[in-house]
């Protein structure tokens, strides 16, 4: 893990116990802490499924045969931590189940029923919050690797830009750059809306050791 992912990483598991301390107290800081400790322990397994074919006339295995493996590590080792923290979630939170908001609010009231239907069990909108997560991570991973291979149009219409100088390439390059941050952005965006829809700064924060949960694999 590199020195600025493990900073990430470590930085938004301690945000999300301080965030959850307020919130559900004792359970909310073990939360993340339970997500990071089952994405390490998946990470031992998922890395069996790092395989590639046997080099063939003294030919190494291609670029896309390794880019291959990785992409099934990652999904196996997703699944994994999906199957983990759904058990996790709901085990956690079984008690606060259907109890905090009625504690709240006794009495549903149309000022008081959107707050109501979004507070009920913290469980599963926990678990959505860290589905969200985990599935943009693995999207941006993909895009991130379209954007960076030697086998796709972006990387080769940088090359392509060489046959008419430096300035095309400069340009070309910054372009791409630029155009490569666009997928992310919006998915980025729209996970920080649904996390907060669901749990509020801890959903988010929830959301985001979810999208990181796989950096030991990755």
């Amino acid at each position: 893990m590199g020195s600025d992912l493990f900073e990430s990483y470590v930085g938004s598991v301690v945000a999300a116990c301080v965030l959850g301390a307020s919130e559900f107290g004792k359970k909310g800081v073990a939360l993340p802490l339970y997500i990071a400790m089952i994405g390490m322990v998946v990470s031992v397994p998922g890395t069996s499924f790092i395989r590639v074919k046997s080099s063939v006339a003294g030919k190494p295995p291609s670029l896309s045969d390794l880019l291959g493996a990785m992409r099934l590590n990652v999904m196996f080792s997703s699944v994994l931590i999906v199957v983990a923290c759904a058990f996790l979630h709901l085990a956690l939170f079984e008690e606060e189940n259907d109890v905090i908001m009625q504690e709240r609010y006794p009495i549903v009231t149309p000022e008081n029923r959107h707050l109501t239907g979004t507070q009920t069990r913290p469980g599963l909108r926990l678990f959505g919050c860290m589905m969200i997560g985990l599935t943009i991570g693995i999207i941006i991973g993909a895009v991130t690797e379209y954007f960076t291979s030697h086998v796709e149009d972006p990387t080769q219409s940088i090359g392509r830009a060489t046959e008419y100088g430096p300035g095309p390439v400069i340009i070309q390059g910054l372009g791409m750059g630029s155009y490569s941050t666009v997928i992310p952005l919006v998915l980025i965006i729209g996970a920080v809306l649904g996390a907060y829809y669901f749990a509020g700064f801890y959903g988010t924060a929830i959301s985001c050791v979810g999208m990181l949960s796989t950096l030991g694999v990755t």
